[in-house]
């Protein structure tokens, strides 16, 4: 039986799948059991088939969990800092062939990790995740995270970017044989296609790892790499991003997100903004674009009856266009295909929920600009992907596992507030180094 949902469409679901924890706190075995739990509602996990059945195979298909899902948990932390899970599954392609193929899924920011925020996304602290850079050509022999100067006409990635992928490439699945690593199960991985998928910081790694994994040859039994990012901000410079459209050229489709190999992108979001650095223009991905995004005026003093930036927010986007301009280099988003925005005025408060916080457009304050971005950066995209199907993958309604709270939108925002306002400090990122193999 053919899936009810395209190919992208099920990459995005286990894209989406991997997010589960974004929003939880627990320990980390106690969030492990919990994003197992997720998974094997959907997919065939150990031996166990869905237990959502036919409600969840019909669309997506019969994917089967072969590695992970791995959570990451940094020292003093209550959140799932980084996930990521290897699925399976004999699929139709748009020209009618099948073939068997492969999917990384990266988990995005969790919202209330201090240490996504501060060390990966490099949104808050000091900025040093941003201004600091790797070259890619000593990554790609060594991953590491420590900064380096850059060279003129040399691919960089941010530290935070080195980071968040020395995170990834040491994960190892104690569940299986030897306990592989991320590469060493995918090197032998019998498959056609491997496809390397996240969402917002997801999207900035999945971008980097699908260039990592190709440039140093992990996959050689696996004849077609893809990558299918969805809201992820620039891993690196302008060099990192060429590098990145010769390496895995651009397929693009009949509408934005049946693509692969771009970033897919809503014009209302906020976080793919980052970190270019050139003039205002809503038809491309740049810093400057963020205190305009929703309407607000940003003269000083504003116009008459117009709605002037929020101060907190100005005062935000400031600061992350200096820490980019501070790197020195041109960071530049990688290839994208972007899909039309719509403010809304209520933000519900997760996907099919009938509660919802109305905001003002444009907003007057941080609280109703971070609610609209939120919105923007998540609910938008799978209303934007899946807005022709009448069905859609049964909600997950269960409570989470023990000892796992889920937060809801008035405590985010309220951790938004407090994160974002405050003048950043040094942050203690995880020293990742010696659990990371070199590229052979």
């Amino acid at each position: 039986m053919t899936p009810s949902y395209d190919i992208y469409q099920q990459v995005f679901s286990i894209s989406m799948m991997s997010n589960n924890l974004i929003r939880m706190k627990g320990a980390k075995f106690d969030l492990q059991k919990q994003l197992e739990n997720h998974i094997q509602l959907y997919l065939t996990y150990k031996d166990q088939t869905p237990s959502a059945g036919t409600a969840a195979t019909d669309l997506i298909g019969d994917w089967t969990v072969t590695w992970g899902p791995i959570v990451y948990q940094a020292e003093d932390s209550d959140v799932a800092d980084n996930a990521m899970l290897v699925a399976c599954s004999n699929v139709t392609l748009p020209d009618g062939s099948t073939r068997k193929m492969a999917v990384v899924a990266i988990a995005g920011t969790a919202a209330m990790s201090t240490v996504d925020w501060e060390c990966e996304d490099g949104a808050a602290g000091d900025g040093s995740a941003i201004t600091g850079v790797v070259p890619w050509k000593d990554f790609i022999a060594t991953p590491t995270h420590a900064a380096s100067p850059p060279v003129a006409g040399e691919a960089v990635i941010s530290v935070g970017t080195a980071t968040g992928l020395c995170t990834l490439l040491g994960m190892t699945d104690p569940s299986l044989t030897n306990a592989p690593t991320l590469r060493q199960h995918l090197a032998t991985l019998d498959a056609d296609i491997l496809v390397v998928t996240g969402h917002s910081l997801g999207g900035a790694l999945s971008a980097a790892l699908g260039l990592y994994l190709v440039q140093t040859g992990t996959t050689p039994q696996i004849a077609t790499t893809y990558v299918y990012p969805t809201a992820g901000a620039s891993p690196g410079n302008d060099v990192f991003a060429r590098t990145f459209a010769q390496a895995l050229p651009a397929v693009r489709g009949a509408v934005a997100w049946q693509s692969w190999n771009l970033d897919i992108w809503n014009t209302l979001d906020v976080v793919p903004q980052a970190w270019s650095t050139v003039g205002t223009d809503p038809t491309i991905r740049t810093l400057h674009n963020v205190n305009v995004i929703y309407g607000n005026d940003d003269h000083c003093p504003p116009r008459f009856l117009k709605i002037p930036t929020p101060g907190h927010v100005k005062a935000l986007s400031a600061r992350l266009l200096g820490w980019s301009l501070d790197s020195t280099v041109a960071y530049t988003p990688i290839p994208g295909a972007s899909f039309p925005g719509h403010t809304v005025n209520v933000i519900p408060d997760h996907p099919g929920s009938d509660i919802g916080m109305p905001v003002l457009v444009p907003p007057v304050d941080f609280i109703g600009f971070a609610a609209q971005a939120l919105y923007q950066h998540g609910m938008a995209y799978g209303i934007a992907i899946f807005a022709d199907q009448t069905r859609r993958l049964p909600e997950d309604q269960s409570d989470p596992a023990p000892n796992v709270t889920r937060e809801g939108l008035k405590e985010l925002l309220g951790y938004f507030e407090t994160l974002f306002k405050a003048k950043g400090e040094r942050p203690s990122c995880p020293n990742l180094e010696p659990h990371v193999e070199a590229a052979e």
